[in-house]
C-alpha cells in the first residue's frame, strides 16, 4: 500500500509500506476513506517530545495519523460489534483493550503499562502504525470503533476521533456549566471545538483567545467573543469586573497559555489544559494555589465521549462547520503537513483522500 511515513524531524514522506494485516483477533481492517491531520502529529514533524519519545533522535519509520474513516475490509475472529462493508469511526488511540478502564472505554487510563503493554496515540512510533494510509488496522475494534450514523457528516465524523472530543474532553474537565462564562485559549480546530462545545453544553458567554486572525475570527460564527493575546486578560477583567472568568480550556499548553489562564480564572475557577505540554514547561503554581484554582491536565479517552457527543452533534447542537479548509489527496500530505505547519493560505484543517 501507500502511505505518509515518517522519515524524521520535518521529512512525510509518501511512499509504499507494507500492507496490514489483523495481529489480533479483535482487531479488524479498514480501507481509509478520509483522514487529516491533528495539531499534535506536528510534534514528531518538529522533532518534539511526547513522554519519553524524542523525536529529534533516529527511529523507525511508521505510518503517521490518528484521525482517519473508513470501510471495514476484514474483521478479526472475535470482533463483535462490526462487519466488513460497515463504515466507521476510529479512536485516535488504542489501550491494552483488557484492563477495566480501556473496556469502560477509557483508553485514556489504560493500565496495560504495568504489564508492558503500550496505550498511546495511533501514529506515532512503530508499535502502533497510523492511519495516513490506504489501509489501517483498528486495534479493540470493538471499543475504540464505532459505525457512523446516517445524519453524521464525514467532516463530523473525523472531527469526533479526536479534535471534537478533545475539545469537548476539556470542558468536561473544566466542569463547565449553564452559565458559565468560559475563555478558551488557542483556535486551532481543537480549541475551536471546545468554545462550540462549551456553548453546546450551556455556557453564557465565550471568549476565544487566538494570534492568527484567519483562525480567531471562525467562533464568531456560533457566537463566541473573539480576542487577540494582548488584549485578552484586560478585556475579560474589565467585562468581569476584575473577577475573571469560571472556566478556561488551554489548547496550546505553552507555559505563557498556562500563565495567561491562571490569570483570567476567577478564584475558585477551573482550568484545563489539553495541549501537549513539553518536559520543561514552567507551570508556576503559586497563583493557583492562592486563587484556589483547580487545574486539570489529560489526554481525552475518545470513545467513551461518543456517548455524549453524538446526540449534541445529531441534534445540531454542535456543528463542527469551517473547520476543514483544504482537501488534500494522500500523495500530497507532504505538502499538507507542509501547509498545516506553516498556518498559511487561512488553514485550520485538512482533509486527505488516499
Amino acid at each position: 500500500m501507500k502511505a505518509l511515513v515518517f522519515n524524521g524531524p520535518g521529512k512525510i514522506n509518501y511512499e509504499d509500506f507494507p500492507d496490514p494485516s489483523i495481529d489480533d483477533d479483535r482487531n479488524l481492517i479498514i480501507q481509509v476513506t478520509k483522514c487529516s491531520i491533528c495539531g499534535s502529529d506536528l510534534h514528531p514533524y518538529h522533532g518534539d517530545k511526547i513522554g519519553k519519545k524524542d523525536y529529534s533522535q533516529p527511529t523507525e519509520k511508521f505510518c503517521t495519523g490518528h484521525e482517519m474513516i473508513g470501510e471495514v475490509v476484514e474483521v478479526g475472529k472475535a470482533v463483535k460489534n462490526h462487519k466488513v462493508g460497515d463504515k466507521i469511526m476510529v479512536e485516535a488511540g488504542a489501550g491494552c483493550g483488557e484492563c477495566q478502564n480501556c473496556i469502560k472505554g477509557k483508553t485514556n487510563l489504560c493500565t496495560g503499562y504495568t504489564v508492558g503493554k503500550i496505550a498511546t496515540a495511533y501514529g506515532l512510533t512503530a508499535n502502533l502504525q497510523g492511519g495516513h494510509a490506504d489501509y489501517f488496522q483498528v486495534h479493540n475494534a470493538d471499543i475504540g470503533a464505532l459505525k457512523i450514523p446516517d445524519d453524521v457528516t464525514d467532516e463530523q465524523a473525523i472531527l469526533l476521533t479526536d479534535a471534537l472530543a478533545t475539545g469537548y474532553y476539556g470542558v468536561k474537565n473544566a466542569n463547565i456549566k449553564k452559565g458559565d462564562v468560559v475563555a478558551v485559549i488557542g483556535q486551532g480546530p481543537v480549541g475551536l471545538m471546545a468554545a462550540e462545545a462549551a456553548y453546546a453544553v450551556g455556557a453564557s458567554k465565550v471568549y476565544t483567545i487566538e494570534p492568527n486572525e484567519s483562525r480567531r475570527f471562525k467562533s464568531k460564527n456560533f457566537g463566541a467573543i473573539p480576542l487577540a493575546p494582548d488584549e485578552a486578560v484586560p478585556t475579560i477583567m474589565e467585562e468581569t469586573k476584575r473577577l475573571g472568568v469560571d472556566a478556561v480550556i488551554d489548547a496550546v499548553g505553552k507555559s505563557v497559555t498556562i500563565k495567561q489562564a491562571i490569570k483570567m480564572a476567577k478564584f475558585g475557577g477551573r482550568v484545563s489544559i489539553l495541549g501537549i505540554i513539553q518536559p520543561d514547561t514552567a507551570i508556576p503554581l503559586f497563583y493557583p494555589q492562592m486563587k484556589s484554582i483547580t487545574i486539570h491536565g489529560g489526554i481525552a479517552g475518545i470513545a467513551e465521549l461518543w456517548t455524549d457527543l453524538l446526540p449534541l452533534v445529531q441534534q445540531g447542537k454542535i456543528k463542527g462547520e469551517n473547520v476543514f479548509t483544504h482537501q488534500f489527496d494522500l500523495k500530497d500530505g507532504a505538502e499538507a503537513y507542509r501547509l498545516f505547519e506553516a498556518q498559511e493560505d487561512g488553514v485550520m484543517k485538512v482533509m486527505m483522500t488516499p
